[in-house]
This record gives structure tokens, C-alpha cells and sequence, in this order.
């Protein structure tokens, strides 16, 4: 019973997922006009009134999803090394400290946030985009779980070598985690893309810092536009999680179990 009970969860998650996209194939099926405004928005110079075109915009937007990506998984690697490795007074309220960001959404830090990007100078830059997203309490959970299932042995013997911790996070902890540095990759590259209200609010002056899901947003619901923008957009991440796919699940259940 309990094992039925748990493929009717799955089921019904399913079709949670899948209902959106089911939707919008369905109407892209029954609407030709879309079609040939997905034409028209790749050929044209301006997009929605905007002073930039398709082009720019996904430039814009794949340097968010890459910046944020990077940098994410990078900071989370390091932070996670440091909490395992290094003999950090007090460091598991550190860690507890770092896991309070999952549970506050970047709408939650905005004000905050763009003061601090303010007093940088950072607005209307794609620096100012892209930092304020990378700090991550799940890759640190994720890359800590993980490495504490390392034998310490190991980096002991590194480090007898005359291996400094640096070359012993290089030479041997990352060829270990390349599954896991993948999944989060890809995870963190998916919410980059998907970024919204951050983007908007930086780009104050700027028109050519619109990003693909921020066109989207102003084509507006039911919109020929927006249809055809939003098909546009589910592109590259799409690509990017069906090409590490076999790492995803490989790499998240070795960290977190």
C-alpha cells in the first residue's frame, strides 16, 4: 500500500511538472501566428520596444546564468573545504548560519541587497547581477556532506608531501566530486537563467541589461509575443539539464547521503 501510495505522489508530480509545458505545446500546435513571430523576433533589431534585439538579450542572460553558476558552485566547493578541512573555531553555527539562506528568497533580501550593490557601484553592470545571487547554503551543504565522507587519512598523507591544502582541494578532491560539481552546475545555471525581479531592478537606466525572461515578463500572459519569447527561453536550460542529466542524480545522492 505504502509503495503505491508513494508512485501516486510521483505521479501527480509529474503531471504538476509537466503541465505547463503540456500547455504550451499544445497551444504552440493550434496557433500559427506564434511561429511566425518566433521568426520575426530573431531577425528584429528592437524586441518589445526595447533598443536591443533577440541577440542581446541572450547574451544577457547566458552571462547571468554562467556568472551565477560558476561562481555558486566555486564559492560553495571552497566554503564547504574550509568548514571540513580547516579547525574553524565554532564552525558548526557557522554552517548552520549559511544554511538560513535557503530559507530566504532573494525577494526577501532585495532592499538590503541593492543598498549594498548601490554604495559598490554596481548598479546597471552585470557584476551587480550576478553577485548578490551566488551565495548558496545548498551547495555548501551539498559539497560538505560529500566531503565528509573523505577520509581524512588522505588529505593527512597529501599534506605530510608537502601538498598545500589548495593543490589537495585540486589534485584530489575535485576529481572526486566532478559528478556533483556538474549536478550543481546545472542546477545553479537554471536558477541564473530564471532570475527576474533582481535583473529588472538593476537594469534602472540601462535597456540593454534585459534579459530573455525579463522580455517575457513584459510581452505579458496570453500575449503572441510572450508565447513565443517563453519557447525561446526554455531553450538553453533545457539543454543544459538534458546534457548532465547522468550526473545530476549520480552527483546530489552521493552529497547528501
Amino acid at each position: 500500500m505504502s509503495r503505491v501510495f508513494d508512485h501516486l505522489i510521483l505521479i501527480v508530480g509529474c503531471i504538476v511538472m509537466v503541465g505547463p509545458v503540456a500547455t504550451l505545446g499544445a497551444s504552440l500546435l493550434s496557433a500559427g501566428d506564434v511561429w511566425a513571430e518566433l521568426r520575426l523576433l530573431v531577425t528584429a533589431e528592437r524586441v518589445l520596444g526595447y533598443d536591443v534585439g533577440l541577440g542581446r538579450m541572450f547574451a544577457n542572460s547566458l552571462l547571468l546564468a554562467l556568472g551565477v553558476a560558476g561562481l555558486a558552485t566555486g564559492l560553495s566547493l571552497l566554503a564547504a573545504f574550509a568548514l571540513v578541512f580547516f579547525p574553524v573555531p565554532g564552525r558548526e553555527w557557522i554552517f548552520g548560519a549559511m544554511l538560513l539562506a535557503m530559507f530566504f528568497p532573494i525577494e526577501t533580501r532585495i532592499l538590503p541587497s541593492f543598498a549594498i550593490v548601490h554604495r559598490l557601484g554596481l548598479l546597471n553592470s552585470h557584476a551587480g547581477m550576478v553577485l548578490p545571487v551566488v551565495a548558496s547554503g545548498f551547495g555548501v551543504l551539498v559539497f560538505r556532506q560529500f566531503l565528509q565522507q573523505v577520509p581524512k587519512t588522505l588529505i593527512e598523507a597529501a599534506r605530510l608531501d608537502g601538498a598545500r591544502p589548495l593543490r589537495c582541494l585540486w589534485d584530489i578532491l575535485l576529481p572526486m566530486s566532478v559528478s556533483m560539481v556538474a549536478a550543481l552546475f546545472a542546477i545553479f545555471f537554471v536558477l541564473g537563467w530564471n532570475q527576474y525581479v533582481w535583473p529588472m531592478m538593476l537594469s534602472t537606466t540601462r535597456q540593454d541589461l534585459v534579459t530573455v525572461v525579463g522580455g517575457v515578463a513584459r510581452a505579458g500572459p496570453g500575449t503572441v509575443q510572450g508565447q513565443a519569447l517563453a519557447v525561446l527561453a526554455m531553450v538553453p536550460p533545457g539543454v543544459v539539464l538534458l546534457a548532465s542529466q547522468r550526473w545530476l542524480m549520480r552527483g546530489l545522492t552521493s552529497g547528501l547521503h
